[in-house]
């Protein structure tokens, strides 16, 4: 299935169009962040765009150990890793071998994980196919296998029976097929299939993955080990990558490898390993204090508290009616909107109401998939999101009054039931 071309011309017009709005690129004027209230020309808002599910970007242990690192290290270690590198770095892959069980290797962002990783693992004899909605920067880093040979295609999300098609047509004609997908997808909150993708890899020898699970680490599994190894051990033809830019509460990226070599490989020949600076000093010491604090049971604490306000969410999505289209377990909550005009209008009206939420329009999803992205963390109250969904509920209702919104077809065009 070919990629349709990206059409710029559209997105600067819907960029251009919500920035005139006043609904994207703001700017937080407080003069601190405590993770749940913003403040946007004087006029306070509770985030629900938040991604820190966790809420560690505001853990006291974090900051002192960001701040301790500084003053040890000072505020840059100016080399590439593959000359020399802080001994932080050794001392958080090995925090972070005992999280996830395997062999990881940590890089300054995702992006820049699967841009070091993908043109190494992946060879030009090699066909690589994407899932439609795999992130971005997966895809980006595909564009660099693909300079050096490599065949790509895409299939339809999470189809595995379109997946398995691929794989018996091609399986002899190329070294190794890549399924190239989400862990945990961004945009819906939904969950790739990885029991079926476990499945053809123990059918097919192949057949591997290369999933990011950068929404999925840390708020869910022993340690936060993450959404794709709490279902099934890694896989020896699969490889991860994970954000510490989430629930994990610092930035950086993280390689997860089923072996030693595997991971050595990518640390040589990795581009961004090579070439690029490393994690900053102060963000280094609090990925390590992170790290540490996810080997004890305060993780366990943070969880249940964010499973109860997930719960709640559910609870009250279902009570208003609301158009959810994944009803998969996640912080994530993805609302249809029908149209591009009903999203700019519902997050508008959201933020006038004291709320901050995402606007979700091509190219971020499908043109005919706009909707309204919701993300829940411990900083918010269920107060903040009965209110919110009141809200919403209100809104939608008045839309539907207006004959401008259609479940039907909302429903249809995410291939979704409305949940009764």
């Amino acid at each position: 299935m070919k990629k349709p071309a990206i059409d710029y011309t559209r997105i600067l017009n819907a960029v251009t169009y919500a920035c005139d709005l006043g609904i994207i690129q703001l700017s937080d004027e407080s003069e601190s962040f405590d993770g749940r209230v913003l403040r946007v020309q004087d006029k306070e808002l509770i985030h629900f765009a938040n991604c820190s599910y966790l809420g560690l970007d505001t853990a006291e242990e974090l900051k002192r150990g960001g701040i301790d690192a500084l003053i040890r290290f000072g505020s840059s270690f100016a080399s590439s890793r593959q000359g020399i590198g802080l001994g932080l770095n050794e001392e958080l892959e090995a925090l972070l071998d005992q999280i996830t069980g395997y062999h990881t290797l940590v890089t300054q962002t995702t992006t820049l994980g699967s841009l070091s990783a993908i043109p190494v693992i992946v060879s030009s004899n090699d066909l690589i196919v994407l899932d439609h909605q795999v992130h971005a920067s997966v895809q980006n880093a595909v564009k660099i296998a693909q300079t050096q040979g490599t065949q790509v295609s895409m299939i339809r999300h999470n189809n595995m029976s379109a997946l398995e098609d691929v794989i018996q047509k091609q399986q002899n004609k190329y070294d190794k097929i890549w399924y190239m997908a989400d862990g945990l997808y961004s945009m819906l909150g939904d969950g790739c299939p990885i029991e079926g993708m476990h499945e053809l890899m123990d059918r097919y020898s192949n057949f591997h993955c290369f999933v990011d699970d950068a929404h999925g680490m840390s708020w869910i599994g022993k340690h936060g080990k993450g959404y794709t190894l709490d279902r099934r051990p890694l896989h020896p033809q699969m490889v991860l990558v994970m954000s510490m830019n989430k629930a994990f509460g610092v930035c950086g990226g993280v390689l997860v490898f089923p072996t030693a070599e595997a991971r050595q490989l990518v640390k040589c020949l990795g581009s961004s390993l090579i070439y690029s600076g490393p994690i900053p000093t102060a963000v280094l010491g609090s990925c390590v204090a992170s790290a540490k604090l996810h080997l004890t049971d305060e993780i366990i604490v943070r969880q249940n508290v964010l499973y109860a306000l997930i719960k709640f969410f559910r609870e009250k999505v279902y009570a208003y009616g609301l158009p959810l289209v994944n009803h998969g377990f996640s912080p994530i909550f993805y609302f249809g909107a029908g149209s591009d005009h009903n999203s700019y209008h519902i997050v508008k009206k959201m933020l006038d109401s004291g709320f901050f939420v995402n606007i979700c329009n091509y190219p971020l999803v499908p043109k005919k998939n706009a909707g309204v992205r919701m993300s829940v963390t411990v900083h918010n109250t269920f107060d903040d999101i009965e209110n919110a969904l009141s809200t919403m509920s209100a809104l939608i209702n008045e839309l539907e009054d207006e004959g401008k919104f259609d479940r039907e077809t909302i429903y249809k065009n995410f291939r979704a039931l409305e949940v009764v």
